[in-house]
């Protein structure tokens, strides 16, 4: 019977170990490709023997600079955005506008519209990204103009810019032009 003991014992501890080691070996693998092994093939070691008889052009690498410009989606050129028009505000909350925003090469609807106010007196301006609007090329006429609750002036200057993507370097870098024109803002109350 003390034999019995000791051998369950035994096997007790054998099974236990192997499933041990089995888990280790199991969580040890790594998970999908991230942590995956990677061989560095250094290829001025490897010699074909197809090489020696055939004439293969020689690779000329590509150099990014700025004036070959590639944008995200396929864009060729830097965006452009130009702004005109008028906004005449009879009382606070009623006003006249022929305001335009127009824009070319929009890479991407996450761009923003950067309004500089001034004087900047909290006035409210939009649009402030391409989320709704048609990309790569557009327009949007009247501008939506909120007043601040006392303004302290009775006319304003707008001007814009927008941002847009372009890989330098192999890098998407997020860049900026400045729209052409104004628009002005008039407070006849």
């Amino acid at each position: 019977m003390i034999k019995d003991k000791k051998n369950l014992i035994f096997w007790g501890i054998v099974v236990l170990v192997g499933a041990g080691l089995v888990l280790y070996g199991y969580s040890s693998k790594p998970e999908s490709g991230d942590g995956a092994l990677k061989l560095d093939i250094m290829t001025d070691d490897i010699q074909s023997p197809a090489s020696d008889s055939m004439d293969l052009p020689e690779a000329t690498p590509f150099t990014q600079n700025e004036e070959s410009f590639i944008g995200a989606n396929g864009i060729k050129a830097p965006a452009t955005c130009q702004i005109s028009g008028e906004t005449e505000f009879s009382e606070p909350g009623l006003y006249s506008s022929n305001t335009k925003l127009s824009w070319q090469n929009i890479d991407s609807q996450g761009r923003l519209i950067k309004w500089l106010i001034s004087p900047n007196d909290g006035l409210a301006i939009g649009p402030n990204i391409f989320g709704n609007l048609t990309i790569p090329n557009g327009e949007y006429e009247n501008l939506t103009i909120r007043l601040p609750e006392k303004p302290v002036s009775k006319n304003y200057l707008l001007t814009a810019s927008v941002t847009y993507g372009q890989f330098v370097d192999g890098d998407l870098k997020i860049k900026e032009a400045n729209c052409e024109g104004q628009v002005k803002i008039n407070l006849n109350f």
